[in-house]
């Protein structure tokens, strides 16, 4: 009998429900996570979100005191590469920015970093392709988090990115 840890971790038999099971148990045993749900059911799983607390995040106060998290994976069957969306949200501030590898924007690459602020994008950056099971792609864009923090500075009271890029985004 394969036991459902091989099955899963073999990316060429995930779907996007599969994924985003794999997703919310990671995020739900992550001390900053809580409240980790599936947008718009469990049924119907189009996204995982969770409320993280910053400050477990990194390791000393950061405001706000929670922000929203927003992942959405997707397995195409006729793209060569999965689809995604990790979303750091600051509802307190109305910004966001987060990873897309979509193809929308194929003069970025396969990947791009976006911010928003309110219902705006302020910039598009290429980012880093990783190729590689979901749960791990996470991991990785979360780990990124305190250096994308660092470039995010407020001119005028909008975001901005006072340099790009802040490591291997």
């Amino acid at each position: 009998m394969v036991s459902p840890f091989v099955f899963l971790a073999h990316r060429s038999l995930l779907d996007q429900h599969a994924a985003h099971g794999e997703i919310r148990t990671w995020l739900a045993n992550q001390g900053e996570c809580r409240d980790v749900r599936y947008v718009p059911s469990s049924i119907r799983r189009h996204e995982v979100r969770a409320t993280i607390d910053p400050e477990v995040l990194l390791g000393e106060p950061h405001p706000p005191e929670t922000v929203d998290l927003r992942v959405a994976f997707d397995v195409p069957e006729d793209a060569d590469y999965d689809h995604y969306e990790i979303q750091w949200i600051d509802g307190e501030r109305n910004y966001s920015f987060g990873w897309h590898q979509d193809g929308t924007h194929p003069d970025l690459g396969e990947c791009h970093f976006q911010l928003d602020y309110r219902d705006e994008t302020i910039t598009r950056e290429p980012a880093v392709f990783h190729d590689s099971h979901p749960v791990n792609v996470l991991e990785q864009r979360l780990s990124l988090v305190p250096s994308i923090l660092e470039v995010v500075t407020w001119d005028d009271n909008r975001p901005r990115l006072s340099r790009w890029p802040p490591l291997d985004v």
